[in-house]
């Protein structure tokens, strides 16, 4: 059995990246860092089912839908492995053998402490640059979700919900519903 060493000292690109094959620990490039972290808690996995059950039936067949661990290549320096990814029948072409390599519809990511500020700040700034259509960021611990595009900007999010309202999509049609049904 091989033991996984991270070389902290080098900036890593995608071609660094590759040379890792199929990794049983779920990693992420950022920034050129090879970022590692533990499997989701069971709360984590229960909100991306919830979620992930909330748009296959919205979207019915009609474009793909994917769960992590799936690699969606941003740039020379950056692969991240969002919780969920919605791509339009528009964008399927972005999909590749290795993952998806161009524009996506929406993005999910659902937070833990251990991720919040990569999420929240270099992530965030990451996707909206590359295209992204909607971001969003789900925090089961405060049951909030804010949602972001690339109009409006990484400070401000076109929606923000606390415990009750409507969650409602501006890129994937008929796309919403109460966030209660999340948490």
């Amino acid at each position: 059995m091989s033991t996984l060493t991270i070389d902290r000292t080098k900036n890593w690109t995608v071609d660094d990246y590759l040379l890792l094959g199929e990794v049983k620990t779920p990693c992420q490039l950022i920034d050129g860092e090879l970022i590692m972290s533990p499997a989701p808690k069971p709360n984590h996995q229960k909100v991306s089912r919830r979620i992930f059950k909330i748009i296959d039936k919205i979207t019915n067949g009609k474009g793909e839908l994917f769960y992590s661990p799936i690699d969606l290549y941003i740039d020379l320096r950056n692969v991240f492995q969002p919780d969920l990814v919605y791509l339009s029948p528009s964008n399927i072409s972005s999909i590749t053998e290795r993952g998806i390599e161009g524009p996506v519809d929406l993005v999910v990511e659902i937070i833990s402490p251990s991720n919040s500020y990569t999420d929240r700040n270099q992530k965030k700034k990451k996707y909206l640059e590359f295209g992204v259509r909607e971001y969003w960021i789900v925090d089961p611990a405060n049951e909030t979700i804010e949602i972001y595009t690339p109009q409006h900007g990484e400070d401000v999010p076109v929606l923000f919900l606390s415990g009750d309202g409507t969650v409602k999509s501006t890129v994937v049609e008929g796309l919403d519903f109460a966030l209660k049904e999340l948490f």
